[in-house]
This record gives C-alpha cells, structure tokens and sequence, in this order.
C-alpha cells in the first residue's frame, strides 16, 4: 500500500509526522522518531518569550558589577562559551539536518510580526526544510474589531514569506473568526 503524501510541499513516506514532546528537543530523541519510522519531526515550538526572556537575562548578567573593580571580571566564565537564546535551537536544527534523512520542521510561536520574521529566517538559515507558525492571538481590546485581528494576521504572514523561501504552514486557533474570509486573502 502506498501512503506518500506532501506536507508543505515535502515529500514524505506516509503521513506520520511526530510534533512536540521531549523526543523532539534532543538530536538523540530525533534519530530515535526516524529509526522508529517518522516521514517527517516538527521540532518543539522556541517561543518569543523565551527569546526576551533570554535577552534580558545576558543583559542582567552582562551589566552585574559593572562599577565594580576590573580584576573581579577574571573571576566569571567566558560567556563566549555559552549557548543563550534560541542559539541552541537553530544548532539542533543544523545537527538534525546533518544526521537525518528525514525533513526536519521548525515550529515558532510569536506575537510580534517584526520577531516571526527575523526567528522564521533564522531557522531557514539553520536547515529547516518549513516552519510551522503558532498563531494564538486573543484580542482583548473592545475597540479592535475581526477586520484589524484579521490583518494583522496577514502583515505577519506577507512578512514571514518576505524573510523565507521555505514553506510555511499558519496555525490559527479553533475559534478564528472567519477562516473563510481569510483564506480568501
């Protein structure tokens, strides 16, 4: 029986593509899918948070003791040495690729257009063969109608596809306003 299929345009085996969970985070825990049959791996999601998380936490570090005596700096690590950031997430990707002959899906979850841009070029610079894009925007403002939800939405995928030639897939959430609607544009 023949199960190929296509997910954003990768060709795959059969339709069995293993999504987040702890196997998904290590280069070990992604061998062990492939080696079990998996026709594709959708690494765990890096979330924005987590990348200013990162960033405030490298400048919090980088700014303790600065009025202090210089010598007293010969006493911290080199963070040269460090992974911080989503460092560590584009290396799995680079180290899935290498040692992989499956494709290998980044996943991203952000709420700035700016930021899913740059971290979906990012991945595409690491390897991903596509990205999927976790969308769960809850407007709260009374003054923001479905139309500007809506756009927004669409700047941000006109600025991910922008920034990346792979493909792309946008996750909404179950209770999108009109997915039709949207589709459309």
């Amino acid at each position: 029986m023949n199960l190929e299929t296509t997910y954003l345009g990768l060709r795959l085996k059969h339709p069995i593509v293993p999504s987040a969970s702890p196997l998904s985070e290590t280069l070990d825990g992604i061998r062990k899918l492939e080696d079990t049959g998996a026709a594709a791996i959708v690494l765990f999601s890096l979330f924005e948070e987590q990348i200013e998380a990162h960033g405030e936490r490298l400048h919090r570090h980088l700014t303790d003791g600065a009025d202090s005596y210089g010598e007293a700096l010969s006493y911290l690590p080199d963070l040269g040495e460090y992974r911080i950031g989503p460092d560590a997430y584009f290396e799995l990707i680079r180290k899935a690729r290498a040692h992989t002959d499956i494709p290998i899906i980044g996943s991203l979850n952000a709420y700035s257009s700016t930021r899913w841009a740059e971290y979906a070029g990012y991945m595409e610079e690491a390897g991903s063969h596509a990205i999927e894009l976790n969308v769960y925007h809850l407007p709260t403002d009374p003054l923001v109608d479905g139309a500007a939800v809506e756009q927004r939405y669409l700047d941000l995928i006109r600025a991910v596809r922008a920034r990346i030639a792979i493909p792309f897939a946008v996750k909404l959430s179950p209770y999108f306003s009109s997915l039709a609607h949207i589709a459309g544009q």
